[in-house]
């Protein structure tokens, strides 16, 4: 699984096969960048792909483009604003959007 990580690449990122404790099996990209909060530049980590040791080549590689693609959307999400407020962001709670939705507070047409 190294070797096939080993060989994709994506601008700015780098990608990490971890095994935990459990012995279970991730994928994990890294890339620097200034924190949407603090504006301090820093080593960012996407979250973490489960990999199965019975995966073929092109699925790993295609997980590792996943990767990428949910990362990016992801930095979109964070640095996107809306009178000054990340109203598309990644980090809100699923609770707090369920009440949202439970009030009713949806933007329809007439």
């Amino acid at each position: 699984m190294r070797d096939v990580v080993c060989e994709c690449q994506y601008s700015g990122y780098g990608f990490h096969v971890i095994h935990d404790s459990r012995g279970a099996i991730f994928l994990r990209g890294s890339y620097e960048e200034a924190d949407v909060d603090t504006g301090v530049k820093e080593m960012q980590l996407t979250r973490r792909w489960f990999l199965s040791p019975e995966m073929t080549k092109s699925e790993i590689v295609q997980t590792v483009f996943k990767c990428v693609m949910t990362s990016m959307e992801h930095r979109c999400r964070e640095w996107f604003r809306y009178r000054s407020k990340a109203v598309f962001g990644p980090h809100f709670d699923v609770d707090a959007l369920w009440d949202i939705c439970a009030d009713g507070k949806f933007d329809r047409r007439k």
